[in-house]
């Protein structure tokens, strides 16, 4: 029903009487509006009230008495509510003095019209918010099913909820395996491995980790909470990402660093290299020396370096006073074995004017008083003689001295570093050498290795004295492989000084860029007549190369005996060794390979 359906209301004046009304009901039908004089309405005409009445009073009364006073005026029908529908009997609309009348069952019929046409209008809604969200839920649908990550969703008591497709990929099963199913019967199954669902129920937290599954597959999986209005778990999400190809190339590159490991563990190439000023080495002992060199240099403790002739004495000397304070302060070198014993004295001290026959008129400053301020390097300080040595002593213990035929005690202020290729021990044994004076000097004793106790330093030591004497001499000399073995194999009693002197030799004598084994010093191809490497004409390199490396290890076996020391002489694993004694079938007694 709609108020534009009720036609306009028929009204009469309140001073008409009841015989007009009669004759008007027998033509009109009610409800029908009395309104006074000034049109305002004072009650309605309902007939059946009417008749009621008449039939009881007669029609004497004043109209007003026959009439219904139960109504509201309203300016709307929607005004209306229900509760008024039940309270009047009629509803006069009123508007610009024109009136429509409603009775009470029309009010409700109508009301109840504008709830089913509201309850029709919320079902349309609702349909179409639930096809919008159909829509939406079947798109997102097709995001998480079509997303290569798998999505898992559970409840808080792990209750599978949702399983997107990907899991088919990853575990060959399809999502209803796992739909409806609870997580810690999946796990007890062994469908799920190190789940991290079960880790963020009891943690309530963020929780990631690996798992395999039994395809093969393996997938890096994080677990996220989510909690309701009430801080309460409410589901746990997870994501699966695929990462066997990261897993397999992890691995890979696990085997590849293994093998560079193992290959840098045959390789002395491959070796830390350390480079200190004018030292270059790769052996552990060598880089000891290096590291208390370092630690020492900036004390004035005494210094004695031990070392066979031609390790480097006095290069490492040099080294600890460029570390120094002193450094920019003279350092002096004395080599105690190069000047004459009669002679050193005036040397070192200096001496007045007329001190002896033949002394300078104005006197000689010494080489100690050369030093003040800086470094007094005494070389091979075994060679001192005994009478001298008690000198040396007092110098040491008081830092005075007196020149020759002098009176006066002169002070200076230096450090004293010692070096010696003799057994200082055995010549105190042998009264040759002052013991306290050796214990005076010895505060701070370094050792430095034999060339032949540091294999390892041959080849880099090669590579730069070549650098070197090829740029001095303007030369581009190599040597091949075979002959820096042979080189390796040398005892080098005069150490890192022969292999310069070597090498100096090479490059100046070399008549061809690259230096073979026939090219080296007799002595170095030869042993006890015999020649190491013998080279039975031309053949291919490679083939060349592994006859001299056959021939290498024969003689190394006949000099070291074992596997060990040869692996050491040559500077190689001792399983490189067995490996190529078993590919040349080298073979040789069990007492010999240890």
């Amino acid at each position: 029903m709609h108020t534009v359906q009720k036609s306009e209301a028929l009204t009469v004046f309140s001073d008409s009487n009841v015989a007009e009304i009669k004759g008007l009901l027998a033509l009109k039908s009610c409800p029908i509006l009395v309104v006074n004089d000034s049109l305002q309405v004072i009650g309605i005409l309902d007939e059946q009230l009417f008749w009621k009445k008449v039939a009881m009073v007669g029609c004497e009364k004043p109209l007003g008495y026959y009439l219904n006073h139960s109504f509201h005026i309203t300016g709307s029908i929607l005004e209306l509510s229900e509760e008024d529908s039940e309270k009047y009997d009629y509803f006069v609309i009123e508007g610009n003095k024109q009136y429509m009348c409603y009775t009470s069952f029309e009010v409700k019929e109508h009301q109840s019209q504008q709830k089913i046409n509201s309850l029709l209008n919320l079902n349309h809604s609702l349909r179409e918010e639930l096809e919008s969200s159909r829509k939406q839920n079947k798109e997102l649908l097709q995001i998480l099913h079509s997303n290569y990550d798998e999505i898992y969703v559970t409840d808080a008591e792990g209750n599978t909820l949702f399983v997107s497709e990907s899991c088919k990929r990853f575990t060959g099963l399809p999502p209803e395996a796992y739909v409806n199913k609870n997580i810690k019967e999946l796990v007890k199954k062994g469908l799920i491995v190190n789940s991290v669902t079960l880790k963020t129920m009891k943690t309530k937290t963020v929780q990631s980790a690996e798992q395999a599954y039994p395809n093969g597959k393996t997938v890096f999986t994080t677990a996220k909470p989510i909690f309701d209005e009430e801080g309460r778990l409410y589901r746990i999400i997870s994501n699966a990402r695929d990462i066997s190809e990261l897993v397999e190339m992890r691995n890979k590159l696990i085997q590849a660093n293994s093998l560079i490991h193992d290959s840098e563990s045959r390789n002395p190439y491959a070796e830390k290299t350390v480079f200190f000023n004018r030292l270059i080495t790769q052996s552990e002992n060598m880089i000891s020396v290096i590291e208390m060199a370092e630690k020492v240099a900036p004390m004035d403790s005494s210094i004695f370096i031990h070392g066979e002739s031609g390790v480097g004495k006095g290069v490492l000397a040099k080294i600890i006073h460029e570390l120094s304070p002193r450094k920019n302060k003279n350092f002096v070198q004395v080599n105690c074995g190069a000047i004459p014993s009669n002679l050193l004295e005036s040397e070192l001290f200096g001496y007045e004017a007329g001190a002896f026959t033949g002394a300078s008129k104005q006197g000689k400053v010494g080489l100690v008083e050369m030093a003040d301020g800086g470094t007094l390097f005494l070389d091979e300080i075994g060679e001192m003689p005994m009478d001298l040595q008690v000198k040396i002593l007092h110098l040491v213990q008081e830092k005075t001295f007196k020149k020759v035929g002098g009176t006066r005690e002169k002070q200076v202020d230096i450090r004293i570093i010692s070096a010696t290729n003799k057994n200082v021990k055995q010549m105190i044994e042998e009264k040759t050498f002052r013991q306290d004076l050796y214990y005076r000097l010895h505060v701070v004793p370094i050792r430095i290795p034999a060339l032949r106790e540091r294999k390892k330093d041959i080849l880099l030591l090669i590579e730069r004295f070549l650098h070197k004497f090829n740029a001095k001499y303007s030369q581009s000399v190599a040597l091949d492989e075979s002959s820096k073995l042979i080189l390796q194999l040398h005892e080098w009693p005069g150490n890192v000084r022969e292999l310069e002197n070597l090498i100096e030799q090479l490059v100046v004598t070399s008549r061809k860029p690259v230096v073979s084994i026939e090219d080296l010093p007799f002595h170095f191809n030869r042993e006890g007549g015999q020649s190491i490497v013998k080279v039975s004409g031309i053949m291919p390199i490679k083939k060349a190369v592994e006859e001299t490396e056959k021939q290498i290890l024969s003689y190394a076996i006949s000099k070291y005996k074992t596997t060990r020391k040869i692996a050491k002489a040559l500077d190689v694993n001792q399983t490189t060794i067995m490996r190529k004694l078993h590919k040349y079938q080298l073979t040789t007694n069990e007492d010999i390979i240890s």
